[in-house]
């Protein structure tokens, strides 16, 4: 077995609890117990008060455009300790919550960063492992 096919299993494996499709924060707001489907084939709630704090950071008509869970990629070229958001949306929802100017598709947090995030929006967050 090639290294970079173990590398690929292992973060298979690390991965298994991303949902297999992400919701947008319109259709959960929506559900009575709002969920996604894991990988590995568990429910995955969002918590209800993370949802509606979500809902004042962006307009309405920005409802539709959010993916959740927002991932926070850890990626080992990105050093200890930082972790990136990626998409429009979620980069943006994330600035607001740490009081950053963001622009673009993607966002770079560091470690006491990620940690307010987490505390913030634990079921609306997850860890993606990248290489």
């Amino acid at each position: 077995m090639n290294v970079e096919r173990i590398i690929k299993f292992e973060l298979g494996r690390l991965n298994a609890h991303l949902p297999e499709k992400r919701i947008t924060l319109k259709s959960a707001l929506s559900l009575d117990k709002p969920s996604v489907r894991t990988k590995d084939g568990k429910a995955h709630y969002l918590k209800r008060e993370e949802l509606e704090l979500l809902s004042k950071l962006l307009p309405e008509a920005e409802w539709d455009s959010l993916l959740l869970p927002i991932f926070i990629s850890l990626e080992p070229k990105l050093g200890r300790g930082a972790a990136k958001i990626k998409g429009t949306f979620e980069a943006k929802v994330i600035g607001k919550i740490l009081g950053k100017e963001t622009s673009g598709d993607e966002l770079i947090v560091y470690r006491p960063e990620i940690a307010i995030i987490r505390r913030k929006l634990a079921t609306t967050t997850q860890y993606l492992f990248g290489w």
